[in-house]
């Protein structure tokens, strides 16, 4: 057996390193507080579009006799995602094809209103010229319009150790071409069969206020593991989280996960720092925490003592949307974990899906969040056979998290070897 260090920890002479060694953990681990490579340092923000505190109304897209439906019919229904655009292959196009037949075939009184994208909408560095392939004609058939939050690789810069660096790039600029655009009404691929326009949000973190709900979407920046947030971001976050109106479901969204049990990102402590101290400060939690970043599916219920006593805010990663990898979740004694699995600090895994692509399905009303998630095993051709996997209700009067059993459902890699 060698004695040279580098062989067991891929660190050498002279500050060299050839990898990180895997860790086999002898239980799940959710979190880290390492950055792995690549890493970039924090990418400039974008100048907005206007002033805060960057709101953005359903009724500025909508018309509004859509909007007022929505109040009539009591429910709001949208669909999530994260982590597309993968030009590598075509299994975006497969994710959007099954949200495409959810939409239409839902009733009139429970259609989708929009898809909140989770971030990573196009993979590697957010290319301008990778939109109309990798977005655009990806969803020329998905009725519905997409908002956005941007992702680590929305605003990763070229690297110029991997080859030549585009002078003209600069971080963001894909997304905000096509999500922060001046006009609306802007066709946004010329080099595809897309009808669809591009989007003008107020900022990458903005507020998003609609009939039921409130979604407040973060900016985490571009680590590889961990989120990373500047003061003026968090005093806004705060900030919006005291005027989100009390009423209705509050939904935060942020691109990396707080949680995630998965053997390549896991969970960011920097996020769920940032988190847990803005709840804490402005005694307000959400109903409902959403990211993307890891590539599968996790649900996730954390127990809190909130101002009012305990609360339940599950905690879900929907990042199945399209990138080519699926990720992994860590083998614990040579077994993938088993749901519903107790973590400690009042932390349950509840559910999982690491094998298939998916989305997730949500519906707010008044007193509730219910959300379903759906995969289907990738194929090249044909319709997916989607499957529902997890279903779950969050109870906005007592603050709790119920899951709905199905059995069409139970979690695709659970318990597996």
């Amino acid at each position: 057996m060698s004695t040279l260090q580098v062989f067991n920890t891929g660190i050498g002479a002279s500050r060299r390193q050839s990898y990180h060694p895997p860790i086999a953990p002898s239980k799940l681990t959710v979190q880290t507080d390492q950055e792995k490579l690549p890493h970039y340092p924090f990418q400039p923000l974008p100048p907005p579009n206007g002033n805060p505190p960057f709101r953005f109304d359903l009724s500025q897209l909508l018309t509004a006799a859509d909007v007022q439906q929505i109040k009539n019919d009591g429910v709001l229904v949208l669909h999530t995602v994260g982590d597309t655009g993968d030009f590598r292959g075509r299994q975006q196009d497969f994710v959007a094809a099954m949200m495409t037949t959810d939409a239409n075939n839902s009733p009139d009184n429970k259609k989708p209103a929009f898809l909140y994208h989770l971030g990573d909408v196009v993979y590697f560095a957010g290319d301008i010229d990778m939109y109309g392939n990798n977005f655009y004609e990806t969803y020329q058939d998905y009725p519905c319009f997409i908002v956005a939050i941007p992702g680590n690789h929305d605003c990763q810069p070229d690297d110029p150790q991997d080859g030549p660096v585009d002078p003209n790039k600069y971080p963001l600029d894909g997304w905000v071409k096509n999500f922060m655009s001046k006009n609306p009404a802007q066709l946004g691929s010329l080099k595809t069969n897309s009808e669809r326009t591009q989007m003008n949000l107020p900022n990458v973190y903005w507020t998003f206020t609609m009939p039921f709900a409130t979604i407040l979407g973060l900016f985490s920046n571009v680590g590889e593991d961990q989120g990373e947030f500047h003061p003026d971001q968090i005093n806004w976050f705060q900030g919006e989280l005291k005027a989100a109106d009390p009423n209705l479901a509050l939904i935060v969204t942020v691109h990396h996960p707080a949680f995630s049990g998965d053997d390549e990102h896991s969970g960011s402590t920097v996020v769920d720092k940032v988190l847990l101290e803005s709840f804490q400060a402005t005694n307000r939690y959400p109903n409902l925490v959403l990211s993307g970043h890891v590539h599968n599916y996790q649900r996730f219920t954390k127990t809190l003592k909130g101002p009012k006593g305990i609360l339940q805010v599950p905690y879900v990663v929907a990042g199945a949307g399209g990138y080519t990898n699926l990720g992994k979740l860590q083998k614990i004694n040579g077994n993938y974990p088993k749901a519903p699995l107790p973590l400690g600090n009042g932390l349950t895994l509840e559910q999982y899906d690491q094998d298939n692509f998916g989305f997730l399905r949500l519906e707010v009303s008044k007193n509730q969040i219910a959300g379903t998630y759906f995969s289907a095993p990738y194929a090249v051709s044909g319709a997916p056979a989607t499957k529902r996997v997890d279903g779950f209700v969050v109870d906005l009067v007592k603050n709790t998290v119920q899951t709905v059993s199905s059995k069409a459902g139970g979690g695709s890699g659970k318990g597996k070897k």
